[in-house]
């Protein structure tokens, strides 16, 4: 919100860094795609807070740079998870899709416009994430790598939004909701996807919509990147 000039060096310094850290963390580096997104946030009028701040992302990376995404043979299906947080004005949506053990494919998102309950927001980051099923289902039968026929599991921990998705009224608490933002609706209905329940726990998107404490943290970033405990 600042007015002041800025620096013209600190601008091209951080849009550097950040270009980088973006490039990583969008092809090989699920880990850092939270805090990358957030810091893409203040491209065009960042501080030296924040340039503060990508360089603990870079210090990060460098010193976890044994650490990769690990695929192994695994006869489990393409499967995916979304989550939004709520605790801030604009959320934030987040999937993670996995294949072979680990992610294939991620995002973290901030929401173009303002949810007005949990149940909103999670409905916003599941119709983002049913864009990506629909890619990667097309995808995989293209390269001929699609072990069946089932509906692709796109897994939520919010009730109401699970119930949203299967249920075609307009309740008074959800007829606000844009349109567009039901698309997960429509591939339920055509039985592309079904919406199961996981908890909280349970859910690896939570690892993109928010910071997390660090035994969270690398418990989550283990099991999307499939990182043994014996390169810990």
């Amino acid at each position: 919100s600042s007015t002041d000039p800025v620096d013209p060096d600190l601008l091209r310094r951080y849009q550097s860094l950040v270009g980088s850290l973006l490039y990583a963390s969008t092809n090989t580096r699920p880990d850092v795609a939270y805090a990358v997104g957030m810091l893409c946030r203040a491209m065009a009028r960042p501080s030296a807070e924040l340039l503060d701040a990508a360089l603990r992302v870079l210090a990060y990376l460098h010193q976890h740079r044994h650490v990769g995404l690990r695929y192994e043979c695994s006869s489990a299906p393409l499967a995916g998870m979304a989550d939004a947080d709520w605790s801030v004005r604009h959320s934030t949506s987040g999937y993670v899709f996995t294949l072979s053990r680990a992610a294939i494919s991620w995002g973290s998102k901030r929401q173009p416009t303002i949810a007005l309950s949990s149940c909103e927001a999670e409905i916003m980051a599941a119709s983002e994430a049913a864009k990506e099923a629909v890619y990667l289902d097309r995808l995989l039968s293209e390269l001929d790598m699609k072990s069946s026929p089932d509906p692709i599991h796109l897994s939520l921990d919010n009730k109401a939004a699970i119930d949203s998705s299967y249920n075609p009224e307009n309740h008074s608490r959800t007829k606000h909701i844009d349109r567009r933002h039901y698309f997960v609706r429509e591939l339920v209905e055509e039985g592309r996807i079904v919406v199961p329940f996981v908890s909280t726990i349970d859910n690896y998107a939570d690892f993109f919509t928010k910071p997390l404490k660090p035994m969270r943290f690398f418990h989550l970033r283990n099991q999307i990147m499939n990182i043994p405990s014996s390169e810990l």
